[in-house]
């Protein structure tokens, strides 16, 4: 067997390593994007909730309600930055 036939230069194990490198990279990216995005989903939920409340209260508290819901979409815009990051990944490594 030649030097050559052991060599990792071989095309079909070129395209193999490529492959591989790029799952570990796309599973080592993704946890943290994830991450952020479940903390933004969480404070979303929260702040909707707690927008609900103000609005429910006698007198309805309607100024920290324009508050929560500014929160809220700063949240969810934080969200959307982290799937448009997500979806980058997944784009650029096909």
């Amino acid at each position: 067997m030649s030097s050559d036939q052991n060599s990792p230069t071989q095309p079909e194990e070129r395209v193999e390593t490529r492959s591989f490198r790029t799952v570990t990279t796309l599973d080592r990216m993704t946890e943290p994007i994830a991450k952020e995005l479940n903390e933004c989903l969480c404070v979303i939920v929260v702040n909707a909730s707690n927008c609900l409340r103000m609005l429910a209260a006698n007198p309805p508290n309607v100024e920290g309600a324009r508050e929560t819901a500014g929160r809220t979409i700063r949240a969810s815009n934080r969200a959307a930055e982290a799937v448009s990051r997500l979806s980058t990944l997944f784009i650029e490594k096909k």
